[in-house]
Parts: structure tokens; C-alpha cells; sequence
């Protein structure tokens, strides 16, 4: 290699050994850039976290892991002795209302006439709870609504997961809306450990009927209209909306006279919304498929009146919500977007208050306290983590 070669040869050396050591820098300042975004998206992630009030709720999975009740009970009593010394101190019964990815439960020590037992409660929820709230509102008789929740729950059970110890029960609620669901219990006799309890728990047949408390599906699917003249066959209201296929009722507290569903913030709003186009207007549930039509539009002159909540402008004229105030512009929708309610898990069971209608300023209605009540508790539309608002801007 003559000399010329050999200088062209250490300068392309040089060069890429420069490219390289300026790769090299390159990358460790990537790489401390990406470290200092993680350590600011992780403090950010925990602000907002920590901003979040710590509920126990099912709706509340989606925004992080949280202990469920469950587990704090069994850490404030280590053993079955020490529960049984509190439910003893309590007037003989210690419950504790939680969820798992199988169910919503209570699980109770209960004193009995041949000493204590341990009781576990499967409550019904998604749509199939939605219908027993409904057709409970729909009842002329209360009281006699329960016993037949009772009878039509019991037949929902397949003959096939019926056992002796399998009881349809109403336990003690946190509002006006009845607590019913299945249950079997177990003597706590020998159970000295949680863990014990657990292996017992398993042996349980009410396990198998956990994936039907959602119906027959799951949680996101309409009930089969079997079930609802089920119900009516014990003497229930059970309606159904011809559009969307949800229980609805029309004597909620805070929507008088109005379809409503009651297990999502859809509220009074039909999920076959924006029928024959793309209008952003929304539609009312209905019973008879001939009133389903497609939405019309609010025409005339500007509307003023505001909700005294979320400050929209509102109209009593709409076509398609005779009565009812509804937002003048927009979804037109009746829905107030003010936060929901509920605290925690024992409460939002049986919660009645789904969504809450708008008020108008200097005007007052049922669900005028209620809001009021809500706005402190922030339970629903809280702010997006971190990693969802990622996902949204891509």
C-alpha cells in the first residue's frame, strides 16, 4: 500500500471512528432524554394517580390496579377468631362487600342457631343488575317487588347449578334500591385461617354460577329477551327498549316520566343514536319500534337559559325531548355532564342516580341535591392517565 493509500486509509479511519464516538453521544443523550421523559411521565402518572380518589369500585379498574376490600378486611383481622370476635361485638353479623374478575360478592360471618357461618352473596351486575334496579322502580309494590326479584333470580339459576344451601337473599342496602343476590355459607367450625376459608370457598357451587351474574354473556351484551319475560312471569315490569335492547324505567327519582337505563351514563340517550345520518342529535330509548325515528334538529331562535351545572345553553323545546330540558346545540343530549356519585364499592352497588338531568339556573329538581353531593365525591369522569391520553394521540 503506497503512502497516498495508506493516509486515505487512516483518515477514513479517523472519520469513522469519529461517526461513531458522535453515535455514541448521540445515543447517551437519547438516552438520558428518554430517562428523564420516564421519570417525568412516571411523576406525572403519580400525581394524577394520587389525585384520584381511592375507590374500590368496579368502574374504577380501568384507571389502575386497586386492593379490594376484601383484602383490607383480612388485614385488619389476621384470623377467622378475630372476625368472629368483631361480628360478635357487631350483633352477630361482620360483612364486607368486594369484587373480583369473577364477580361482586359480600362476604359475611353470620351467627346462626347452630353457631357461625361464614356466607358469601353473588350479587347480579352489568345489564342483568340493571334489569332487577328497573324492574324494582317499575313496581306499584315495592315490597312485593322483592320477594318476586327473589323467585324470578332463583329461576334464572339453570337446573343444572341448583343445590341444596343455594338461597336467593336480600341483604341490607345503601339506598332505596333493594340488595339481592345468590348465596351459600359454610360453619366457620375448623377454619382458623384465611387460607382455609379459601379452599372452603372454592368448594362452593355458587362459583359456578359467577359467569352467569353478568347474564348470559357477559357484561358488554344486551340480555336475551327470554329473560326479560322471565321476569314478567313473576309479575315484574321488565321492559326492554325496542332500539338498544337496555332495561329501562321511567320512574327514576330525578328523571320523572322519562326511559331511562340506569348501569351506564347514557341515561335517558338510545344507543341507536344517529339514526339515518350523521347528526350529532341523540335519541330517546323507546318500548314500541315504531316510534323509533331519526333524530331532528332544534330550529328557531337562540336559546339563552343555561344549566345552572355545566353551563350549557338548554331548551324545554326540543322535538325529540318534549319537557324535558336538553342541550340547545351540539348532541342535544338531557344529560347534565357533571360528575357522577357514589364513594365506594358498597355504595355503588345499588346506585340509582346513573346520570343526572340539567338544571336550569335559579331553578331547582330532585336531582339538584344529589348533584350537589356528587360534585364533591368526583366518581366519573375522572382524568385520563398518563398512558390513555398516549394512546389517544396516536
Amino acid at each position: 500500500m503506497n503512502s497516498r493509500n495508506l493516509y486515505i486509509f487512516e483518515k477514513a479511519g479517523m472519520m469513522g471512528r469519529r461517526a461513531q464516538q458522535k453515535r455514541a453521544v448521540k445515543h447517551a443523550k437519547q438516552a438520558k432524554q428518554r430517562k428523564a421523559a420516564a421519570s417525568q411521565s412516571a411523576a406525572t402518572f403519580a400525581a394524577v394517580a394520587a389525585s384520584l380518589p381511592q375507590l374500590a369500585a368496579t368502574d374504577d379498574i380501568l384507571f389502575g390496579p386497586l386492593d379490594t376490600p376484601w383484602g383490607d378486611f383480612t388485614d385488619n383481622y389476621a384470623t377467622v377468631d378475630d372476625a368472629v370476635a368483631a361480628a360478635e361485638e357487631a350483633g352477630g353479623v361482620l360483612s364486607c362487600f368486594s369484587f373480583d374478575d369473577s364477580g361482586e360478592y359480600e362476604r359475611s360471618l353470620r351467627r346462626d342457631t347452630d353457631g357461625w357461618r361464614y356466607e358469601v352473596a353473588l350479587y347480579p351486575r352489568g345489564t342483568l343488575r340493571e334489569l332487577v334496579k328497573t324492574s324494582w322502580l317499575d313496581a306499584d309494590n315495592h315490597d312485593q317487588a322483592v320477594e318476586q326479584l327473589r323467585q324470578a333470580l332463583a329461576a334464572y339459576v339453570p337446573e343444572g347449578l341448583r343445590r341444596p344451601g343455594l338461597e336467593t337473599v336480600q341483604r341490607p342496602s345503601t339506598t332505596s334500591v333493594p340488595r339481592i343476590g345468590w348465596a351459600q355459607s359454610l360453619s366457620v367450625a375448623g377454619l382458623q385461617t384465611w387460607e382455609d376459608v379459601r379452599l372452603a370457598e372454592k368448594e362452593l357451587p355458587l362459583s359456578n354460577l359467577a359467569p352467569l351474574a353478568d347474564g348470559p354473556g357477559n357484561m358488554c351484551m344486551v340480555l336475551p329477551e327470554e329473560i326479560f319475560i322471565l321476569f314478567r312471569a313473576h309479575g315484574l315490569a321488565a321492559r326492554d327498549c325496542t332500539g338498544c335492547g337496555a332495561p329501562v324505567t321511567n320512574r327514576h327519582p330525578h328523571w320523572p316520566g322519562v326511559l331511562v337505563s340506569l348501569e351506564n351514563e347514557g341515561g335517558p340517550v338510545c344507543d341507536r343514536s344517529r339514526l339515518g345520518g350523521e347528526s350529532l342529535q341523540r335519541v330517546s330509548h323507546v318500548l314500541d319500534a315504531d316510534q323509533a325515528r331519526p333524530a331532528s334538529k332544534l330550529t328557531g331562535k337562540e336559546q339563552k337559559v343555561q344549566c345552572q351545572h355545566c353551563d350549557v345553553h338548554v331548551t324545554k323545546q326540543h322535538p325529540d325531548w318534549p319537557g324535558v330540558w336538553a342541550e340547545a346545540g351540539g348532541y342535544s343530549r338531557p344529560v347534565c355532564a357533571v360528575v357522577g356519585s357514589g364513594c365506594d364499592d358498597d355504595q355503588s352497588y345499588d346506585l340509582v342516580d346513573c346520570v343526572y338531568p340539567h338544571i336550569p339556573a335559579g331553578a331547582d329538581s330532585p336531582a339538584a341535591a344529589a348533584i350537589a353531593a356528587a360534585k364533591k365525591g368526583g366518581y366519573f369522569f375522572q382524568p385520563c392517565l398518563p398512558s390513555f391520553m398516549e394512546s389517544r394521540a396516536q
